[in-house]
């Protein structure tokens, strides 16, 4: 039975959570009131009993009523969360909480105070903010997989004041208890946000949704991938699941089924949160995740990291350090902010001469940035994270060596992450396809068992194009970026008509490749322009004969046998082959096409273009 703040309010409201009232709202009136909070889909079963401990601090108590307004809030969430996820919110008691600490620090110091051991919940009310605040970040507090929440109180006078242009044509006592039942809408939405984060719920884009990042009196319920979290989570708790379990059923949840309505950096939050509480259970192996009471502070450095703020964060951050020295995920952070600080704009010091100066750490080439992340890694020896980042900061620095030394590392590591494992073959894989090495990034793609990933594909194609066969001679793994860059650079100037620069930077290539058939396929392409026809084969098997899957020497191959009737079978076979090595060859399936037009072969002819149209989405060129 739905207990009312005020009478009014019953007859405003109209129904609530399936719960219909019959007295008309008067007109003036409705259009001011907040919405009500409805479950789309409501759960099937007797709702379960869920006990919450309260705790309410000075600044809400010197509230009139405040026992009985937090009493109907919770009764409020309650109506919403039985038919939504089969849970009834019970008190088991509340309590006076006399805390002096900042608000942004109350849900660590809640922690601390109490456990929860023996409820499912320990909400803390705190006192409220000097303005109206409209971000949820602002106005509570929680945490993913946590068992605590904070929700600051009403801030009377400020939101009043913001809500009063809203209200010109109400009466004082009209006005009275629509400033009431916005009050009850917008305080249960907040413990709602708060509850459901704790659940796994992420943000929503839609404003009328209550995980929406911004609180709205149009708000609600809840998105129907949230409410299967919410589901999800409160199922698992009352089961007896630790954080891991849920942890694992969330993450598996959230990746099973993508959903466009959550906020991306808020579902990567999450996931990230996620899966720092699994890989935790591999104490001493991977990073430990952060303490709970650690959480939001440790959120606000990376937020000001984020901001360019990067002096303010690391002064926060060592302080932090100070009271976790062990932890490794805290040391992680510091390594990644002071190896991206020179790419990002940062805050001036108070001490700084001139306005705007930046005072950022030199990034991987300082000393103090290589220990904090060595510290990092020697707090959790099995984690392969700190060497993906070092390695990758390396490669953007040009340090091609020191980033393989890494990188190698990570690689021996990775099998240590209980989950995640193909997001982190995934990052250190498009680190090596930076340095531009086939080799190494087709050995992590082998040990990743990604063989049949779309970048396999197209590093076949790489090879196949610029003449790089696997277990070349002629190129050491971390040369390979440089030659097929000498390569395509030859071939701009040909393609240019720069031919003479086109010869010297061939020559040039030849003398530090010696042997490369992709060079020798350039050459042919070079002295074909030029006329010069038996060097340009004789360029050209030169090619093939070092690599028989040379695509550009197959195709050019083949447009010099067209050049005479008597060549055109061969022709053929050589354009069909540079095709199968080399799908992508656009030149050679127009030029096989012409060639099966002078031989005369139409069936061959029109099977080549519908399978060209199917692969390139246009028509085969006459």
């Amino acid at each position: 039975m739905r207990r009312a703040v005020l009478g009014m309010i019953l007859a405003v409201l109209g129904h609530a959570c399936g719960a219909t009232v019959t007295h008309a709202p008067t007109a003036d009136l409705t259009k001011h009131l907040p919405a009500t909070l409805e479950a789309s889909r409501p759960k099937d079963g007797e709702p379960r009993t869920v006990k919450i401990r309260v705790w309410v601090d000075g600044g809400v108590r010197a509230q009139p009523r405040w026992r009985e307004e937090i009493g109907d809030q919770i009764d409020y969430a309650s109506q919403l969360l039985t038919p939504l996820a089969g849970m009834r919110l019970a008190v088991e008691s509340i309590k006076e909480w006399n805390r002096t600490s900042d608000p942004h620090a109350s849900l660590a110091a809640l922690v601390e105070l109490d456990k929860g051991d023996d409820v499912t919940w320990v909400i803390g009310y705190v006192t409220p903010g000097d303005v109206a605040s409209k971000a949820m970040s602002e106005l509570g507090y929680g945490e993913p997989l946590g068992h605590h929440v904070i929700v600051r109180g009403w801030a009377e006078k400020p939101e009043a004041t913001a809500l009063a242009g809203l209200l010109p044509d109400l009466k004082e006592a009209e006005r009275g208890e629509v400033l009431g039942a916005h009050r009850r809408h917008k305080q249960t939405v907040v413990l709602l946000h708060m509850l459901a984060q704790t659940l796994g719920a992420i943000d929503e884009a839609d404003p009328a949704w209550i995980q929406n990042p911004s609180y709205a009196p149009k708000q609600n319920g809840f998105s129907d991938r949230n409410r299967d979290l919410i589901v999800l989570g409160i199922d698992d708790r009352l089961g007896g699941g630790t954080d891991q379990t849920l942890a694992k059923k969330l993450l598996e949840s959230i990746e099973k089924s993508s959903f466009g309505g959550w906020v991306p950096t808020s579902q990567d939050e999450v996931t990230k949160r996620l899966r720092n509480v699994i890989d935790a259970s591999r104490a001493g192996r991977t990073a430990a995740a952060v303490p709970a009471a650690a959480y939001d502070q440790y959120t606000r450095i990376r937020e000001l990291a984020k901001q360019g703020k990067v002096t303010d964060g690391l002064a926060e951050l060592e302080n932090l350090l100070m009271a976790y020295p062990g932890n490794a995920a805290m040391h992680q952070l510091k390594c990644e902010i002071m190896i991206a600080a020179p790419g990002q704009p940062c805050a001036a010091k108070p001490t700084d001469k001139k306005p705007g100066t930046q005072s950022c750490p030199p990034g991987i080439a300082d000393k103090a940035t290589r220990e904090a992340c060595a510290k990092a890694s020697a707090l959790a020896p099995g984690d392969p994270t700190p060497h993906i980042v070092v390695g990758e900061a390396l490669a953007r620095s040009g340090d091609i060596k020191g980033a393989r030394g890494e990188l190698v590392q990570a690689e021996g590591k990775i099998g240590n992450l209980p989950s995640g494992e193909v997001d982190a073959w995934r990052k250190l894989i498009a680190v090596y396809q930076s340095l531009g090495s086939l080799t190494w990034t087709e050995e992590a793609i082998v040990k990743a068992k990604l063989d049949k990933d779309p970048l396999a594909v197209q590093l076949a194609q790489t090879r196949a194009r610029y003449g790089v066969p696997r277990g070349a001679k002629f190129v050491v793994a971390d040369q390979e970026a440089a030659l097929v860059a000498a390569i395509r650079g030859s071939l701009d100037l040909i393609y240019a008509n720069k031919f003479a620069e086109a010869g010297r930077a061939i020559a040039a290539a030849e003398k530090k490749w010696p042997g490369a058939p992709g060079l020798a396929a350039t050459r042919c392409d070079l002295t074909l322009r030029q006329g010069q026809i038996d060097a340009a084969r004789a360029s050209c098997d030169r090619a093939l004969a070092a690599d028989p899957n040379d695509s550009w020497a197959l195709y050019l191959s083949g447009v010099i046998l067209l050049k005479t009737a008597a060549g055109t079978p061969q022709g053929i076979e050589q354009l069909k082959q540079a095709i199968a090595v080399d799908p992508e060859l656009g030149q050679a399936w127009r030029t096989l096409g012409k060639a099966y037009s002078r031989a005369k072969n139409k069936p061959a002819l029109e099977q080549l273009g519908k399978d060209y149209a199917a692969k390139f989405g246009q028509p085969l060129p006459p």
